[in-house]
């Protein structure tokens, strides 16, 4: 049961931790010998009891992105926000190419297209639609 909380809080401490992963790996640790140092004093231990002994998740892990320099934190982001654009730039190529495919099939149901007609001097093109 103690395992089960322990991890709980340690899950939502983690999701709200935006640093380094060796930063936040050591933090976690550190965190997570507290808790089961805590843990250890208290025979039955309830998910209140952890966060009037080390303030809600949301709490703890804003103590700890304070102590933080502010370069760090920026790093991050810094690939989350390459990886977004990645995503964003390949949806839009997709976007682009299902509108072109979508425009050249409705032409085609529609029958338009180009016809050369061929005779001992000359050539004449016509185009439309040719239902």
């Amino acid at each position: 049961m103690h395992e089960a909380l322990m991890r709980q809080y340690l899950r939502a401490v983690k999701k709200e931790v935006h640093c380094s992963a060796k930063r936040k790996r050591a933090f976690l640790a550190e965190l997570e010998g507290e808790l089961r140092e805590f843990a250890q004093e208290t025979p039955d231990l309830a998910m209140e009891q952890l966060t009037e002994a080390f303030g809600s998740p949301q709490q703890r892990a804003q103590d700890f992105m304070e102590t933080l320099d502010a370069k760090e934190i920026k790093k991050a982001f810094g690939w989350k926000k390459i990886v977004l654009i990645g995503v964003i730039a390949f949806l839009l190529i997709w976007l682009i190419g299902v509108i072109i495919a979508v425009v050249d099939g409705h032409n085609a149901a529609n029958g338009y297209d180009v016809v050369y007609y061929e005779s001992d001097d000359s050539t004449y093109i016509s185009e439309g639609n040719n239902k």
